[in-house]
């Protein structure tokens, strides 16, 4: 698993789709574009997961506060994120 570290850049919730996008990065000029996927066949409990991924990218991007995303290492979709300590 690959890891991403970095303060959220910008959200993005797109409408009529099962897709969040994350910039994490140090600056605006220099982040990765993450995702996290929402499917179809998802159960309750891994839908609430994921919208608590969601909450807490969007929690820490108000508050700028930095995170960790780890993702595949061929991939951009985000499997777990850790609001680091100030």
């Amino acid at each position: 698993m690959a890891q991403t570290t970095g303060l959220v850049q910008f959200l993005a919730v797109i409408p009529g789709t099962p897709i969040a996008c994350a910039r994490i990065g140090p600056s605006p000029t220099n982040a990765e574009l993450l995702a996290v996927n929402t499917a179809a066949g998802d159960t309750a409990a891994t839908l609430a997961f994921k919208n608590s991924m969601i909450e807490a990218l969007a929690t820490a991007m108000v508050a700028r506060r930095e995170v960790t995303a780890a993702h595949g290492d061929t991939d951009a979709i985000i499997t777990s994120v850790v609001i680091n300590p100030a």
